[in-house]
């Protein structure tokens, strides 16, 4: 696993260029799920491989659960009987009572080890992060093989952020193509070059994150900044990968008319790009923060549908076809 570029850092180890296939199906990952019959994440009917770990901390992030490049505890206090089984069980005393009667996880105690939710009679604790093998992702994906040779769709993989785990990522783009699979990757793209170039051999079809053209901006809510991510967009272009941009459309932060005139210019200068989808601010992430025992910060209002349109129409004025998405 790859460790993320940082802003004044120049060069991150690149790893192996690649190994047999043999060895590669028994590369591992940190896998935070696989959702099946998705069709918002490229072609067709597919199926998602969400990967934990992610350099980026957007204030919106609607999957915290992958995030952090460990296995983690969620706690879902609405199923939770109370019978105290979980509490006898845990090694670390990490299950406590609160002042209101309820339980509550101590987060600096817990390890995640599972034993509490092998043990909880109405499964009101999951863990998120499973340590899979390539070969036992295809051996998943591959239940649905009949939907995706007739919806011409195939596997996104997705996180976090793919290129964490570039060995693994590379290894699993490289089986599914093997099975004759379409092959779709969701990215913010932030990662050295080297890193990134090695996931982009062979891949069908490259979904990017742009957030914000304002360095400063970008850095604030994301806590990265965006001259690493603008410039291997650039790269992958150029490189003929099929790409298309999503652009999470959040109030205060980007939905201004600024941005988005520098981002048509942006992106007609790469040129190649097949379209843009304007993905709206929501709040579907909020409970998952709860369920972690974090705090979601970012409390304002859905995105107006005419903001949305009136957005999209600065881009399609730079003759990009854009998509606003549910």
């Amino acid at each position: 696993m790859r460790n993320p570029p940082h802003a004044d850092a120049s060069a991150v180890s690149p790893g192996t260029t690649g190994a047999p296939v043999g060895d590669e199906v028994r590369a591992t990952g940190l896998v935070s799920a696989i959702r099946r019959l998705a069709v918002h994440d490229g072609p067709g009917i597919r199926t998602i491989v969400f990967l934990k770990g992610c350099p980026l901390r957007c204030a919106w992030c609607a999957a915290p659960e992958t995030q952090e490049q460990r296995p983690e505890l969620l706690f879902y206090p609405e199923r939770c009987l109370a019978c105290d089984r979980c509490r006898d069980l845990c090694p670390e005393g990490a299950v406590l009572v609160s002042a209101d009667g309820g339980r509550r996880i101590d987060r600096g105690r817990c390890t995640a080890c599972g034993v509490c939710v092998e043990g909880c009679y109405a499964e009101a604790l999951k863990i998120r992060g499973e340590t899979m093998t390539v070969a036992q992702v295809l051996a998943e994906v591959l239940r649905d093989r009949v939907f995706y040779q007739y919806s011409g769709g195939g596997i996104t993989v997705s996180g976090g952020e793919p290129l964490l785990q570039v060995d693994f990522t590379v290894a699993l783009l490289r089986a599914l193509k093997g099975a004759g699979l379409h092959t779709a990757m969701e990215t913010s793209g932030f990662q050295h070059w080297e890193v990134f170039a090695r996931a982009l051999q062979g891949l069908d079809l490259l979904l990017y994150d742009l957030k914000q053209m304002d360095p400063q901006k970008h850095r604030r809510y994301t806590g990265v900044p965006n001259d690493i991510i603008l410039g291997n967009l650039r790269r992958a272009v150029a490189q003929g990968v099929l790409t298309i941009i999503r652009v999470p459309v959040i109030p205060g932060f980007n939905d201004e008319d600024e941005n988005f005139w520098r981002m048509g210019e942006f992106l007609q200068e790469l040129g190649a790009v097949r379209q843009i989808d304007l993905l709206p601010y929501h709040r579907l992430g909020e409970t998952t923060y709860g369920r972690l025992g974090r705090d979601y910060g970012l409390r304002i209002p859905p995105v107006p549908e005419e903001t949305l349109e009136h957005l999209a129409g600065i881009l399609r004025a730079g003759g990009v076809t854009v998509q606003i998405a549910g």
